[in-house]
């Protein structure tokens, strides 16, 4: 058996980085739409999360009766909507208040920050600060060691069963396997992206962009002919070996929030009220004069920025296998750093943006020993530095 090593620390960094656009995109959607620097999105991914806990473990929260445990993602569903409910709430209560009155920036960033703190010392009040944890099924984390050598790549899969470390599989791939592999992969990739990719003008919009379905056809051509093209191992006296762990955690988790960022972007690209919501992030004056109605707008937009805020905190809540009254706020530099990174109005910038910073965070620990208190720095050191070089993002529009 091997160690982990950059490759698992990568992966990391992905999950990580996944956990972070969850806040990201309905954070970069207030931003985009409301022009409200929310710092009350952290607070509500852990309202989301605690949301789903109401329903999937009431025992551990004081003044409710145990009335029994739904399942984790009927809990969630019912805590997303519930979250979407209480975004409508503060927005009809709070933010249109202010926003009729012509407040200033300032004012809303004042605004928020007090939201945000109202919101944590209720979690503090009614559930206390004690780590309390979603009933879930125990989930199983499978290892592959990758190692290199000289016929090839053998992978080898083991689980901890009863205790014991047990080989569940062993398989590998030659060189010359790998070598047409990388060349298909090449192949598909471009191939997707120029039948894909139209002559541009200022009329085209993508749904999905060419270069994202192109670099999703390499993976996904790398991915079936892994599953599908597995010969014997090619021994196992390596010349590099390392470890990942991974359990259907992380495929979930990478899953939801990307099936979160197509769903937002086919909804802001292909439906009369994404255009409406995009109309209104340009010019809200010009967009009602045209007969948007900004204030539905705006709700919506604060409604799904809520929900959005939830999935985040149920799906932290279950990695971390535990809630606490600060994960959201401990969270938020991170998703700010994501959404500047990535560009505030753009749905895949603000999962870019997530994505690299994740990366930065969980590599950055790896590569610098002893650097893990300062994980968050890094997301800092990361915004400190966009803002100085490139303030627009690395995406652009949407």
């Amino acid at each position: 058996m091997v160690s982990a090593g950059l490759l698992d620390a990568t992966v990391q960094g992905l999950i990580t980085g996944a956990v972070i656009a969850g806040g990201a995109l309905g954070l970069s959607l207030i931003y985009d739409i409301a022009e409200v620097p929310n710092f009350a999105h952290g607070d509500m991914i852990t309202i989301g999360a605690y949301l789903a806990l109401v329903f999937n473990n009431p025992g551990e929260i004081p003044f409710l009766p145990d009335f029994g445990s739904a399942p984790f993602v009927l809990a969630a569903v019912i805590g997303v909507v519930l979250a979407g409910v209480l975004g409508a709430v503060y927005e009809l209560a709070i933010f249109r208040k202010f926003r009729e009155k012509d407040a200033d920036l300032i004012t809303m960033v004042i605004v928020s920050l007090g939201l945000a703190l109202v919101l944590r010392n209720a979690v503090l009040f009614l559930v206390g600060s004690k780590n309390i944890q979603y009933q879930t099924p125990r989930v199983i984390t499978t290892n592959f060691d990758f190692l290199v050598t000289g016929g090839g790549l053998t992978v080898i899969t083991t689980q901890r069963q009863a205790g014991e470390l047990v080989t569940t599989g062993a398989w590998g791939y030659p060189w010359w396997l790998i070598v047409a592999g990388i060349l298909a992969a090449v192949a598909v990739g471009y191939a997707v992206f120029a039948l894909y990719r139209q002559e541009e003008d200022f009329t085209t919009v993508y749904l999905i962009p060419p270069k994202i379905l192109g670099a999703a056809g390499s993976i996904a051509t790398v991915l079936l002919l892994g599953v599908f093209a597995r010969l014997g191992p090619q021994g196992t006296d390596y010349i590099l070996g390392t470890q990942i762990g991974l359990n259907v955690k992380h495929i979930t988790i990478l899953a939801v929030v990307i099936a979160a960022m197509f769903v937002l972007n086919v909804i802001l690209k292909t439906t009369k009220l994404g255009r409406a919501m995009r109309a209104t992030a340009d010019n809200m004056d010009l967009a009602e004069v045209r007969g948007v109605d900004a204030d539905r707008v705006q709700l919506v937009v604060w409604v799904v920025a809520a929900m959005l805020a939830a999935l985040a905190g149920i799906l932290t809540g279950w990695f971390a296998t535990n809630l606490t009254p600060n994960m959201g706020f401990a969270l938020l530099l991170p998703i700010f750093a994501a959404v500047i990174l990535g560009g505030i109005s753009s749905p895949y910038g603000a999962v870019a943006g997530a994505m690299i910073i994740g990366l930065s965070m969980d590599v950055g620990v790896y590569l610098i020993p002893g650097s893990s208190t300062y994980r968050v720095a890094i997301a800092f050191v990361i915004l400190i530095g966009v803002l100085l070089v490139k303030p627009e993002g690395i995406w652009g529009d949407v």
